[in-house]
Order: C-alpha cells, then structure tokens, then sequence
C-alpha cells in the first residue's frame, strides 16, 4: 500500500518492486503490453502449472480515512488496495516463491490498468503462459469463497450544451446543467439505491463537471455514469435501455467501456476443489474483473481472494491478516492439486 499505483500515478515503481520480488524468488519474468499500461509475467517451470493473476493498480486513495496507508492494527492491515487487491497479489507473491522452492510449476501475471480499460490483460492472453495454464486463480476479494458469476461494465459519458449569458438574466441562455438535472431524472430508477439489489442491473452517478463561474450561465455540463449489469444482458442492451429512457432529452453520449457479463461452471474441478478446501460455497459478486478476457483463451478460471467486496474503493479499505494467510494457503494447494 505504501507505493501509490492508482491510474494517476506512474505503474513503474510498483511494477518494479514485483518484479524484483518474483525475480529474486526464482521465476523468469517479462513485462508485456501498453507502455503506459504495462503488464508483467512471471513463470517457472516447463509443465503447465497454475496461474495466479491479479492487478496492482488501484482507485484513487480518497478522504474519510482514519488509518494510515499500510497501518497494521489488531489482525487488519490497513490500506487502499488491501482488499481490492494488493494483499491477493502480497499473498501470490509469496506462494510463488514457495512453490519455486519445491519445484512446482507456476505462473504470476499482474496487470496495472484493471480498474480502467483492462489493456494489459490483452497482452497477456497472447502469452503461452496463459493459454496453457492448467488453471487461472483471479484473487479479487471474495471473502476467499470462490465465486462463479460476475456482472459486466457499461460505461458512458453524457454531455449536455447550452448557452452562457449573464446569471442575472437566465432566460436569454440555456443552461447545460439544468438539461443534465433532466437527463438525471430520467435515469433516476436505475439510480435509486433503496431498490437496488446486488443481483440486478445499477446505475452510479460517479462524477459530474459543470460551469465556469457563479455569475454565467452554464453553456456545458458533463457526467460520468457507471452501469453493472448481469447476465443475460449484454452491454448492447444495457445501451438501448439507456437511449430510451434518455429519449427527447437533448444530450450527447460517448461510451468509454465495456465488459461482458462473466459466468463459468461452477462444478469444474477447480471450483469443486477450492469449495472442498476451504469449506464454503461457490459464491456470486457484482463487480467485474478480467475472467472475461483470460476466458477468450482459458476458460479454466475461477475468481477467488481475501478480502469483503464491500470495503472495495471504500474509506479505511482493509484485509484480515489471516485470510491473506488463507490465500496463501489455498495457492499453494491448487498449485500442487493441478499437478495431480
């Protein structure tokens, strides 16, 4: 947590810290992809092993926090990206260099863009590595339950135009913010947080820019929004479900990402063998992750980590020390398991 990796940051520090570590524990490592975006790969061993995967980039760090970043209180370690999800990748790291030690094929592959675009995995999923491995551990937090399904991205931007005069004579322009307050409006049962259900389609207002000075009348106004949605949908649909309840408004509308929904089978041999060896059951998430794009070329995946999902992109973001322990753990049991 001490090193800043968020999308605002330079990936280079972090990215040369893991490599360092992954280095020195013995693994043959290479970084793939954008410059900008880097990912990295890490392997040892010339049988097909596991491969574990997760992403060192985070949110911004954000206000509220009365923790220190890395404070370690009781048997929480404190930090933005402790659940969300540096500690998984502490937790890899150190499995690795286990299994290393006890000649047992492995992989590592870490990307410094999955909170945004998702770039680097696309570097990754041409690599060998990837496409062999007999398995693929994503370790987002998941309360270390493996989990099966998640929901997919749509993200889009609106802007709405109007025309700046004086605010003392508001009639002679057009203000831009009050057609986004419209456009807001139609959207608001998506919206609506008291009817939300982690299973069904949300929508998040996530940042919204607007005007120039206190006296004009604002002749631009523009919003970020955040859709999830789960399967069936597609991220097609969730789009014709945005144009019509945006219909008659006058806007303009850029989206700027897409992931599809994600489910796999739940009954595959790494999923029945995580739920044996930890003794809970499969499990479903409403976030995204990079299954989706590892599942192109390997469909052999399942997504598990410590970690609550609630404490994700929150203030005080947190993990239990013992279910990094755990993590460690189960690592080190599906990398010899895929041996058998």
């Amino acid at each position: 947590m001490a090193i800043e990796s968020d999308l605002n940051h330079d990936p280079t520090p972090i990215l040369s810290y893991v490599r360092n570590r992954l280095s020195e524990a013995g693994l043959d490592v290479k970084v793939v992809g954008p410059k900008e975006t880097p990912a990295l790969l890490a392997t040892y061993g010339h049988e097909r092993g596991m491969l574990f995967s997760g992403h060192l980039d985070t949110v911004p760090i954000g206000s509220g926090w009365t923790k220190a970043q890395g404070e370690r209180a009781g048997s929480r370690i404190y930090g933005r990206g402790a659940a969300d999800m540096k500690g998984a990748c502490a937790a890899m790291i150190e499995a690795a260099g286990t299994l290393v030690q006890e000649e047992v094929p492995v992989a590592v592959a870490f990307t410094t863009d999955e909170e945004e675009q998702m770039n680097g995995v696309a570097a990754l999923i041409r690599e060998e590595a990837v496409r062999q491995a007999k398995g693929i551990i994503i370790g987002e937090p998941t309360g270390l339950c493996p989990a099966y399904r998640e929901k997919g991205i749509f993200r889009f931007r609106l802007t709405t135009h109007g025309k700046a005069v004086h605010s003392s004579q508001p009639w002679l322009g057009e203000n831009a913010i009050l057609k986004m307050h419209y456009c807001m409006d139609r959207l608001l049962d998506l919206a609506e947080t008291s009817s939300q259900r982690p299973t069904d389609i949300t929508l998040c207002f996530s940042t919204i820019q607007g005007g120039i000075k206190n006296n004009v009348v604002a002749d631009r106004c523009t919003m970020e929004v955040d859709v999830r949605f789960p399967l069936p949908q597609t991220p097609l649909d969730i789009h014709n479900i945005i144009l019509n309840q945006l219909r008659g408004e006058s806007y303009t509308m850029n989206v700027d990402h897409t992931v599809e929904a994600f489910e796999f089978d739940a009954s595959s041999p790494i999923v029945a063998e995580l739920t044996r060896f930890l003794g809970t059951e499969p499990v479903v998430v409403p976030y995204a992750t990079e299954a989706p794009k590892y599942a192109a070329v390997n469909p052999r995946i399942c997504i598990c980590g410590p970690g609550d999902p609630p404490l994700a992109h929150a203030p005080d973001e947190f993990v239990e020390i013992g279910e990094l322990e755990g993590m460690y753990d189960l690592l080190i049991h599906i990398a010899k398991y895929a041996l058998e």
